[in-house]
């Protein structure tokens, strides 16, 4: 079997704000590495605590008003009276998603990293930049989704349809990587053939190598 050419790559993850605001704090920045749920950058905080406060006054007043009613009517038997207690549960508990999702916005203010990886790109973000969902995304390498990526030809496509033990050389690096290839799969214009990485010492992304088999 021939010796074939291709190239160490990776999952790339794209993370960005749930929410529009002004970014207060950047933590990494492009070639910064990070951990698992590091944080990476924040929003202002301040109009979003504004809002929390707000819908935990509100709460504690609708709270207070239907204490106050199952005080008057503990036990409402006419018909209005019932309704008016349904009524006032409705609010309450309406009251109370409000301030949850009011604290779920809070949290959100935060952009941390889903793996522990390389930042790619942080798209320039600093403070006091203004920041949508649209836009300000943050990219990061994934460490743990190395693989080395090679392309066959269509008469070759049967002999990788189960994996293969192989022996990968990377250019700049002395020892042989020994991998398992993953199934052969199409985008519609080539065939490709993925392999596993062992070992991720001395690998960077974008290396050159060839595979044999």
């Amino acid at each position: 079997m021939p010796i074939f050419k291709g190239e160490i790559k990776a999952r790339i993850v794209e993370i960005r704000f749930a929410l529009s605001g002004k970014i207060a704090g950047v933590t990494k920045h492009t070639g910064d590495a990070v951990k698992k749920w590091n944080l990476v950058a924040s929003l202002d905080r301040k109009t979003l605590q504004m809002e929390l406060d707000k819908q935990l006054s509100d709460y504690e007043k609708v709270r207070a008003d239907w204490e106050i009613f199952g005080q008057k009517n503990p036990n409402p038997t006419e018909i209005i009276d019932k309704y008016l207690k349904a009524e006032k549960q409705a609010l309450l508990n309406t009251s109370v998603k409000d301030v949850e999702l009011a604290k779920a916005r809070l949290d959100q203010a935060d952009l941390f990293s889903p793996v522990d990886g390389i930042i790619l790109d942080d798209s320039g973000i600093v403070p006091g930049l203004y920041a949508t969902p649209a836009s300000s995304s943050i990219k990061i390498m994934d460490l743990s989704s190395y693989y080395f990526e090679f392309e066959v030809r269509q008469k070759e496509v049967s002999d990788f349809i189960k994996p293969k033990k192989c022996k990968i050389g990377i250019e700049g690096v002395k020892e042989k990587i020994e991998a398992d290839t993953l199934p052969v799969f199409s985008d519609g214009k080539k065939f490709t053939v993925r392999t596993t990485i062992p070992q991720t010492e001395n690998i960077l992304l974008g290396m050159k190598g060839s595979v044999s088999f």
